[in-house]
């Protein structure tokens, strides 16, 4: 019996860590009034649900797995549950770290680093995504609390290569333009433009 209150003590204190490594809090969660999302990073070279990849063996978008982009869950893609050329492709958003992390799935990262990113693809709502970006209906939040939750492509190390470690962030649209002029990593308008999804940006 000592065994058992032993660890049910130990998962409620792992529990209030986990909790204290995330900044954000309410519902929705929010830091320093901007609305909170989760990360995560992955890695694939196709064209992904925004169509912003190689055509017939072809190289000619070699930004969509090198530059700054993302999957955006399913709720924020498309909320109808269409996975492909969701309303936010081409679009950009900026990502600033609030310093937290959710225990045990990532790292502390210094709080104030902001980047711009485009969506060029969808975490769907379908293994093994379910527990980050499962979220369906406007409030609904996911396993961690986040009612959105964005998988930054990291083909090429572009994320672990900022020290970035499935940080919490705070979240905001951003103009593409201005995120590719600061760095160059994130894509413009124009390079969107070359997707197959491209008739869902009027820019």
């Amino acid at each position: 019996m000592m065994k058992v209150y032993l660890s049910v003590l130990l998962l409620s204190l792992g529990a209030l860590v986990a909790e204290a490594q995330q900044k954000c809090t309410g519902s929705p969660r929010m830091y320093n009034g901007k609305p909170c999302a989760s990360t995560t990073r992955y890695a694939d070279s196709r064209k992904g649900a925004c169509g912003c990849g190689p055509h017939d063996n072809d190289n000619q978008f070699p930004w969509n797995s090198y530059g700054l982009v993302a999957a955006a869950n399913q709720n924020l893609f498309d909320p109808s549950g269409g996975k492909w050329c969701g309303p936010v492709c081409g679009k950009c958003f900026k990502l600033t770290t609030t310093g937290g992390f959710v225990g045990g799935h990532g790292g502390a990262t210094a709080e104030g680093q902001s980047k711009i990113f485009m969506v060029t693809n969808d975490c769907p709502n379908e293994w093994p995504n379910l527990s980050w970006c499962n979220q369906q209906g406007l409030h609904s939040v996911n396993q961690y609390g986040y009612n959105v939750h964005f998988d930054l492509e990291n083909g090429h190390n572009q994320i672990t290569g900022m020290g970035w470690d499935n940080p919490e962030v705070t979240w905001e649209w951003a103009n593409c333009d201005e995120g590719h002029g600061q760095d160059g990593r994130t894509p413009n308008y124009g390079m969107y433009k070359q997707c197959q999804c491209r008739h869902t940006n009027t820019k």
